[in-house]
């Protein structure tokens, strides 16, 4: 078993400084993801700069902003190094985020995520219990790090209420899917929402190279009205099916109790 994971805000010059080249090379990004100075004003600031230590060697971080007209905090950015990955540390960093914040009185934390990692959706959504609420199309703009270079940064935001334990609950066993996985892995339109019920799509497990474009328009096609209309992605499991319901069928979607253990991966949010 390795050292325990720990969590804490950064505010030190040279802290800031290796919290920067960690996230810069989990990026695997050109140029700084998040710049010094940027880093500096923000814990200054009060704003969410967190360092997650296994012993005394930095594994992950967290930056977030706190908005002024709302008791909420976006986080920004969220990574963890990646051979620390799969361990718990995400989650670790969820909970550390949410304990930070409930002490300040924040009930709400919002954050973007690329719905064509299907693996960040089941964290999200099914693990730490966010919903999507908003498809936002090339969210960043052209980014040439490791993970986004040549295609659109297309991003769903996500809320998550801190004021409840909410644990998803899949509405029933999927039905006809609006968008299905094809024999190639390439994007197959199915039925379009008939509006009695959950609407069911399906993610591929990983997106090959050549189907990441039209991947990244069908779901654009596809989520940014449903979400726009008032559907919430509100469940997904773990071989990919998703569930989109309305806000009335919430309450059906229920509270199951602490979440459980699982491997995660540290890319959740924003890039």
């Amino acid at each position: 078993m390795g050292p325990t994971v720990t969590v804490r805000d950064l505010d030190q010059p040279a802290e800031l400084d290796e919290l920067g080249a960690l996230l810069t090379r989990i990026w695997n990004s050109p140029q700084p993801l998040v710049s010094f100075p940027v880093l500096r004003a923000l814990s200054h600031a009060g704003g969410m700069v967190l360092g997650a230590y296994a012993g005394d060697r930095l594994i992950g971080g967290a930056i977030g902003f706190r908005n002024p007209d709302a008791p909420s905090l976006h986080s920004h950015i969220v990574g963890i190094d990646p051979d620390q990955q799969g361990h718990g540390v995400g989650q670790t960093v969820k909970r550390h985020q949410r304990d930070w914040c409930l002490r300040r009185g924040i009930t709400e934390i919002t954050w973007t995520f690329d719905p064509l990692v299907r693996r960040n959706a089941v964290f999200n959504i099914d693990r730490i219990g966010a919903i999507g609420v908003r498809y936002l199309p090339d969210f960043y703009g052209p980014v040439a790090d490791g993970y986004n270079a040549g295609l659109p940064t297309d991003r769903v935001l996500l809320r998550w209420d801190l004021s409840t334990d909410r644990r998803p609950r899949p509405p029933g066993p999927p039905g006809p899917a609006v968008l299905d996985v094809g024999p190639d892995g390439e994007p197959r339109r199915g039925v379009g929402p008939d509006g009695a019920g959950p609407v069911w799509l399906r993610l591929p497990e990983r997106v090959p190279p050549p189907q990441a474009v039209p991947w990244r328009h069908a779901l654009r096609a596809v989520l940014a009205p449903l979400l726009d209309t008032g559907y919430r992605w509100t469940a997904v499991s773990d071989g990919g099916w998703c569930a989109l319901t309305r806000p009335s069928a919430e309450r059906d979607v229920a509270a199951q109790g602490p979440a459980k253990e699982q491997p995660e991966h540290p890319m959740e949010e924003s890039r």
